[in-house]
C-alpha cells in the first residue's frame, strides 16, 4: 500500500508554510469490529520526515492517536525555489513520499 499525500507550500520572507493532506485510515487497534467482536488491526503512520534541499527540517513520531486522513501544517526555514520533501512510513512498512518546489 502506498500512502497518498497532497502537499502545498509557499515561502514568504525565508519562512515556508507547508500544508499536507494525507490519505490513511490511521487505525489504532483498539476499535472493535461489531460483526466479529475482534479489534481492527493497528495501522497507523509512525514516522514523518520533512527535508529542505536534502537537510532534515522535521523528524517526528506519530501513533494511533492521530485521526484518519490527517492534515498537517508546519513552518520551516526555506526560500522560493527550495525543494521540500515529505516522507511517511506506517507500522506495516508502507511508505508515501511527496516533493514540492516552493514558489
Amino acid at each position: 500500500m502506498s500512502i497518498k499525500i497532497r502537499m502545498r507550500g509557499k515561502s514568504v520572507g525565508g519562512v515556508a508554510e507547508i500544508k499536507a493532506l494525507i490519505k490513511h485510515p490511521m487505525e489504532s487497534g483498539v476499535r472493535m469490529n461489531k460483526k466479529t467482536g475482534k479489534p481492527f488491526p493497528a495501522l497507523f503512520i509512525d514516522t514523518v520526515t520533512v527535508t529542505v534541499n536534502g537537510a532534515a527540517a522535521v523528524d517526528s513520531q506519530w501513533s494511533g492517536a492521530v485521526s484518519a486522513n490527517p492534515y498537517m501544517a508546519i513552518q520551516v526555514k526555506a526560500n522560493a525555489g527550495d525543494e521540500v520533501k515529505l516522507v511517511l512510513t506506517d507500522n506495516s512498512g508502507a511508505t508515501g513520499e511527496e516533493v514540492l518546489k516552493l514558489k
